[in-house]
């Protein structure tokens, strides 16, 4: 059950985009969501030598812009209270931090045990911190729970139609449970894919086989199998997300060759697929 939500800020537009679906997530589950933000000396010191910071906070000092910066994250938690708490929030409420970004959002998460991280996956660099692609993956990369990546874009809307693709690993099962517990509450669709490569008697049967096994263990109505042909696995899931107007794709895969491909900031054509959707990433145990 979802009961703690982890969002990451850094006061762009793209996070406080994320904010929203996280505040929603929150009233759904009525949950406890904690703003998060780390500010580091040196990526301060980055953003002031590059000329990226506005004048006016180029003319304070660091600790005038540590203060600035709680006070801003303060303001944001008190808003997101007045406006959600009476929609099933829990609480909102925030953890100010130092250090090395993506170390310290997966370390809190996993020490206070929360269940979902949710985080842009593109931004600009802003006046504290910069939420771009390579943070996203080193995030993705060392936390212990479900992230929940949040395209630019994107603005929310129900989780209404989800896909889940698979690979036919044995943690299907438990994945598809945890899921389906967090979307049925938008009474979601949930399509359950798999993309092979070449038509053959042995992945018909390995794809019935899975598809008998899984209806076994999950009892959730409104769930459907698709198995589709593609060259390429990682637009195969996108061109089906997009034909099926999902607003929502589930990704769980061990060796993570899908995670780097997808993010790969050194891939321009990666970056322009999985953009119209959000993406919620289960990392193996």
């Amino acid at each position: 059950m979802m009961k703690k939500i982890l969002c990451p800020v850094d006061f762009s537009a793209n996070s406080l985009n994320a904010i929203e679906f996280a505040a929603r997530m929150g009233e759904v589950h009525q949950a406890e969501l904690t703003l998060f933000h780390v500010f580091t000396e040196d990526e301060f010191g980055e953003a002031l030598s590059r000329g990226l910071l506005a004048e006016r906070y180029r003319q304070t000092d660091l600790n005038n812009l540590v203060s600035v910066a709680e006070e801003l994250l303060k303001n944001l938690t008190e808003e997101v209270n007045s406006m959600s708490q009476q929609r099933g929030l829990a609480v909102c409420n925030y953890h100010f931090s130092y250090g090395a970004l993506e170390k310290h959002i997966s370390e809190f998460a996993k020490d206070n045990q929360y269940s979902l991280i949710v985080m842009g996956t593109a931004g600009v660099k802003d006046v504290f911190e910069e939420y771009t692609g390579s943070q996203t993956v080193k995030t993705l990369k060392r936390a212990e729970c479900p992230v929940l990546c949040i395209p630019e874009k994107v603005k929310y809307k129900k989780f209404t139609q989800v896909v889940y693709a698979t690979d036919y690993q044995q943690e299907d099962d438990d994945m598809l449970q945890q899921l389906i517990s967090w979307v049925q509450p938008f009474d979601a669709a949930v399509q359950v894919l798999h993309i092979y490569y070449k038509d053959n008697d042995a992945e018909e049967a390995v794809y019935h086989d899975f598809v008998i096994q899984i209806r076994k263990r999950i009892t959730y109505q409104n769930i459907t199998f698709n198995h589709m042909k593609f060259s390429d696995a990682v637009h195969g899931i996108d061109r089906f997300a997009i034909d099926q107007k999902a607003n929502l794709v589930a990704l769980y895969n061990k060796k993570r060759n899908l995670l780097e491909r997808i993010f790969d900031s050194s891939s321009t054509d990666n970056l322009s697929y999985f953009a119209t959707y959000p993406i919620i990433y289960f990392n193996a145990e």
